[in-house]
């Protein structure tokens, strides 16, 4: 009787652990006394491999919910499959200020908020999904049979570097660099690029030669350009001592041609009143003395410019302005 009631006390204990343990699971996925979870739902046009059920839900790299539904959804009528991700957001993890909606998911979207899929590790290869606000994406939203707000998702950096790589046309660069290296072939196979190295190699050796030629040249005319330039030099020195006293001879002329020409004046001049009136020998004498007068002016003008600018001897006379 004892061992039949002892049975009876232990099966009846098993039982209620069983029972509290399945309670306090379901307690603890409610979140609690009072927790109220929010539903979502994003739908993703990539690869899901790594994503598993439980997987978190962040927020800017803070926890806010998790993964609880993958469904794969198959439309036979247009060949088109979608994969769907179902998630729960819990409020008590976000601290909420302001005036909350009952819309606030929606209004999250309008705002920017967009998911996407984040590698966890490099080692696992696990995913997890991460929120956060881009308001420069376009909002695309999917039609799947689920009651709960649905928040817009943008391929992953992989995903839109493949897709990136799939706009490229291949086939178009590789004519193009078929044309390059054909282009590249003829513009190396041209014979006049052949011989430019040639060319190049005469025309430097030709460049020295005539260098060496004009090295040669100046160094046996050099002596001789010094001696003359140092003629020249004295020539110079010995024709500026000359002139001032050849302005001075010129002044001693001047003035003996200026007493002879007095005389001589004097003399027409008797010989002119001596002359009858409208005769030819008088206006002959007449003729005779302007002419005299004008070259004494003339040699006057000379001896006065050569006393100012005695250099017009060596470079000549220069016109007016210069």
């Amino acid at each position: 009787m004892s061992e039949r009631t002892s049975s009876v006390l232990v099966g009846a204990f098993v039982v209620g652990a069983i029972i509290i343990a399945v309670a306090t699971g379901l307690f603890f996925a409610g979140g609690g006394v009072g927790a109220q979870k929010s539903r979502v739902v994003m739908v993703f046009g990539g690869s899901l491999r790594g994503l598993t059920i439980g997987a978190p839900i962040a927020l800017r790299g803070v926890t806010i919910g998790q993964v609880t539904d993958i469904d794969l959804l198959l439309d036979t009528d247009h060949g088109e499959v979608t994969m769907a991700v179902v998630g729960e957001i819990d409020p008590g993890t976000m601290r909420m200020e302001g005036e909350v909606s009952k819309l606030l998911e929606r209004e999250l979207v309008d705002r920017g908020l967009r998911a996407q899929l984040n590698p966890q590790s490099l080692l696992t290869g696990l995913l997890y999904v991460q929120l956060d606000f881009r308001p420069d994406s376009e909002p695309v939203l999917a039609e799947v049979p689920f009651p709960y707000p649905q928040i817009p998702t943008i391929p992953t950096e992989l995903e839109q570097l493949r897709r990136s790589l799939e706009t490229i046309d291949y086939n178009a660069i590789a004519v193009n660099i078929d044309r390059i290296a054909s282009g590249l072939d003829r513009f190396l196979s041209n014979p006049d690029l052949q011989a430019l190295p040639g060319a190049l190699r005469e025309s430097l050796a030709s460049l020295g030669a005539a260098s060496n030629s004009l090295n040669e040249t100046l160094t046996s005319s050099g002596p001789a350009l010094a001696q003359l330039l140092d003629e020249s030099r004295d020539v110079v020195d010995d024709i500026g001592d000359e002139i001032p006293r050849l302005g001075e001879r010129l002044d001693g002329s001047l003035d003996r041609f200026d007493e002879a020409l007095a005389s001589t004046s004097a003399s027409l001049a008797r010989f002119e009143e001596a002359a009858a009136p409208g005769s030819a020998p008088r206006s002959q004498l007449s003729t005779a003395l302007q002419e005299l007068s004008l070259a004494a002016r003339a040699l006057r003008s000379l001896a006065r410019s050569l006393e100012e600018h005695p250099e017009a001897l060596l470079r000549g006379r220069r016109e007016s302005g210069q």
